[in-house]
């Protein structure tokens, strides 16, 4: 039996993007929608599309991960 329920993630996330969160929901509870992170990433996961955009922004958030080290 396959299960509905999705599996927990970890996500790290700069200060400049939980903010975006933060807005995010933010609006949608102005416009009358309860939210969670969550949904909140899902949303915008069904939003981005894989084009030149896509990779640029791609590009910005890998030189600003500071997890890994690089040559």
């Amino acid at each position: 039996m396959k299960s509905n329920r999705g599996k927990p993630m970890n996500l790290y996330m700069k200060p400049e993007d939980v903010a975006k969160m933060r807005e995010l929901t933010a609006y949608a509870a102005e416009n009358g929608r309860k939210t969670s992170d969550s949904l909140i990433v899902r949303a915008a996961l069904r939003l981005a599309s894989g084009n030149r955009a896509f990779l640029n922004a791609l590009k910005e958030a890998d030189s600003q991960d500071l997890r890994f080290e690089r040559d």
